[in-house]
């Protein structure tokens, strides 16, 4: 059992330090992280799959020491290559595609993926064996527990605590300890002498060397890297080049400091419009010398709001823009500080990058526009920018600058685009002028590129007309739960690489519909409960994103919490519901289409309501429990219900629903909830497990009790 346990352990926060390393590499966006997760879970299905010739095997407890082993020496190997391979099988600079995202992270996961699949399934058969009783269930639910146990002890301890290769080492002598407690009583003698040995060389290979900045310094070639930290956030990492720093969150870089004409764009465009700004709100990018810029105002505050700490820290020591005497440093969430502060502003900066991700969303939302709102002085100015459109706009690029537009129209009735380095929106109460240029000029404010030698008015005032003949002024609003602003970046983004989103919705909703066709009704049952348990999961952290906009920080402990609850509806379904009948397993289904149809409402109420944070913080780890009792509670039915030997059984069980978690992971993260919104995506799912409960109960009298 101790060996069940380890695997849960081991596989959880592998899963997690690996989408860590692949939001390093790849570019960081919700699809990126579906098509990682999608090719986990189906990766882990294929091998519970070939688990079911685990019957065949002779010697099977050496079997399981070995791979054990291996399971734990894998991980660090595979960051070790995902490093230092980056740069190497890649183009260096390059902008990886999805295509690319999807091969390189199928062909690293499947030695982990394929193994741990296979040992589910044979522990499922090798205890069942031992006993005489079916021990699917018991398998099911500890392995689980061991997830639980994984996330809870890399969010609490060793994420903060250790670096990744460290952490990675403690798993590997865990992995040694336990396969060394299976061959004491099953294994032969020779191994319980080098078991100990192999487990303390790769916890001292690991202490003694630095293999973290060996491997990172090999993703940064040509720069100084002075300072590097994974924090609750992201991969915070700072170079320098000559005198230049530069700041990257998940290899993807921030800004770059002594950049002056993208500094004064970022401030001048927008405070030149004010006859008197006085006091300034800057959303991020603080360290990248636009303050400097704000400072030749005659301006009486400056609120820098920066949701990383650990960036303020390294700011502080690598760059010299923090200090000055009338900045005010606010670490902490821009949404909840707009939302709890009195103070107004005539100037708001938004120094963000685009909405490329549904957390960097939450700034561009008609609901945090009009609480910001509340907090602007009459004529005030707000500021926010696009990549820029040059002298082309692909119709991607016009859909995502149209929901833009129309959003900050919705608030404001002034808005226009001027075009520059980057596409500014600058939106406000008062006429707001593209004759950059001019007012610079008449103010007298010292520049180096926002001036008359660089800015043509009369070209700037063309370019802006021409952007805004474009745009659809009808375009659907971008909101906290209808993210459109993330879809039609994610849609803009795939067609840099000749990509359709629809093309890959289209190739994982035919796998889905072939695999349903082929299936049982209970394995397509437990197909959609995969399916829906994932898409839930999601929504659960996307919500608490929306309301929070600090997700990474309690992910472990989320996913923790959801884990416990697959364990508990597993192991005392039992006790619960005795007698596995047809009947409860529909039922089942029933009340987790029930759950995501009031899922909405839910999230909802405690976004709009005045709840504390620890209560708030309280319902979505019971919202998350309660989805995975269920589901926990299915999968025990199931194992019972479906007939067959328990190899093929916990295989096929095992392996459909982690295949449909991952085709759930991913739909429901990269379109459902994107382009329909949460509620509407929260339909179709409930619509999918409503199906498949009606399959099941029309062929309720074809189910007899699991023989072993």
């Amino acid at each position: 059992m101790l060996a069940i346990v380890s695997l849960g352990v081991t596989s959880m926060i592998t899963q997690v330090v690996m989408l860590r390393e692949f939001l390093s590499i790849f570019y960081g966006n919700e699809l990126v992280i579906g098509v990682i997760l999608a090719s986990w879970m189906a990766l882990t299905g294929i091998g519970a799959f070939l688990g079911k010739n685990s019957a065949r095997l002779e010697l099977k407890i050496p079997w399981i020491i070995t791979l054990l082993v291996v399971l734990g020496l894998l991980p660090a190997l595979l960051v070790f290559l995902i490093r230092s391979l980056r740069n190497v099988v890649f183009v260096y600079g390059t902008m990886m595609g999805i295509l690319e995202t999807l091969y390189s992270s199928f062909i690293i996961l499947f030695p982990f993926c394929i193994i741990s699949g296979f040992l589910f399934t044979l522990f499922a058969y090798t205890l069942s064996q031992l006993s005489r009783v079916n021990r699917t269930t018991m398998v099911y639910a500890l392995e689980s527990l061991g997830s639980v146990i994984g996330g809870l002890a890399f969010s609490l301890v060793l994420s903060s605590a250790m670096t990744t290769f460290q952490s990675l080492s403690i798993i590997f002598a865990v992995n040694c300890l336990v396969a060394l407690a299976v061959s004491v009583r099953h294994g032969p003698r020779w191994i319980r002498f080098v078991l100990p040995v192999v487990g303390v060389l790769g916890l001292v290979a690991v202490w003694s060397f630095d293999i973290d900045g060996v491997t990172k310094s090999m993703m940064f070639r040509g720069q100084q890297i002075v300072y590097t930290a994974d924090t609750p956030y992201g991969s915070l990492t700072i170079t320098r080049q000559d005198n230049q720093v530069n700041v990257f969150d998940n290899n993807l870089l921030l800004f770059s400091t002594f950049d002056p004409a993208l500094c004064e764009e970022a401030v001048h465009f927008a405070m030149v419009q004010h006859p008197h700004p006085r006091d300034v709100l800057l959303i991020s990018g603080g360290l990248s010398g636009v303050i400097k810029e704000v400072q030749k105002y005659d301006v009486a505050s400056i609120d820098y709001v920066e949701l990383n700490p650990w960036l303020i820290e390294a700011g502080k020591k690598y760059t010299p823009f923090l200090a000055n005497a009338n900045l005010r440093v606010i670490v902490r969430d821009a949404r909840l500080y707009v939302k709890e502060s009195s103070k107004k502003y005539d100037i708001v900066l938004v120094n963000l990058p685009e909405p490329s991700t549904a957390q960097l969303n939450r700034v561009y939302t008609v609901e945090f526009l009009q609480e910001l709102k509340k907090r602007l002085n009459d004529g005030a100015i707000l500021t926010m920018s696009l990549p820029s459109s040059a002298d082309y706009l692909s119709l991607e690029a016009r859909q995502i600058r149209s929901t833009m537009y129309t959003t900050l129209h919705t608030v404001f009735p002034q808005v226009v685009i001027v075009p520059g380095l980057k596409d500014y929106f600058l939106a406000s109460d008062r006429k707001v002028s593209t004759d950059i240029a001019r007012m610079i000029e008449e103010k007298k404010i010292p520049t180096v590129y926002v001036n008359r030698y660089y800015i043509d008015d009369e070209l700037v005032q063309q370019r802006s007309a021409y952007i805004l003949s474009t745009l659809d002024t009808s375009a659907v609003l971008n909101e906290d739960f209808s993210p459109i602003a993330y879809y039609r970046h994610v849609v803009y983004w795939l067609s840099q690489f000749n990509v359709s989103p629809w093309a890959i919705v289209g190739v994982f909703a035919l796998v889905l519909a072939l695999l349903v066709g082929r299936l049982n009704p209970i394995s397509a049952g437990m197909l959609t409960g995969g399916f829906a348990a994932a898409s839930v999961e999601f929504l659960l952290l996307i919500s608490f994103q929306i309301i929070y906009g600090y997700v990474y920080q309690l992910i472990g402990v989320i996913i923790a919490v959801f884990m416990a609850g697959l364990a508990a509806g597993a192991w005392f379904r039992k006790r619960i519901l005795p007698a596995p009948t047809i009947g409860k397993y529909v039922s089942i289904q029933l009340l987790v289409a029930g759950y995501l149809l009031a899922f909405p409402y839910i999230v909802r109420a405690l976004s709009a309501g005045s709840l504390s944070t620890t209560l708030v913080h309280s319902a979505f780890y019971l919202l998350a429990f309660f989805v995975a009792l269920l589901v926990g509670a299915e999968f025990s039915l199931a194992a019972e219900l479906r007939s067959g030997l328990v190899a093929s059984v916990a295989s096929e069980l095992y392996g459909v629903d982690l295949i449909g978690s991952s085709v759930g992971a991913l739909l429901i993260g990269a379109v459902l909830v994107p382009l329909f919104g949460i509620a509407k995506g929260c339909v179709a799912v409930a619509l999918l497990c409503l199906c498949s409960a009606v399959i099941a109960y029309l062929n309720r009298k074809h189910y007899l009790p699991l023989r072993v």
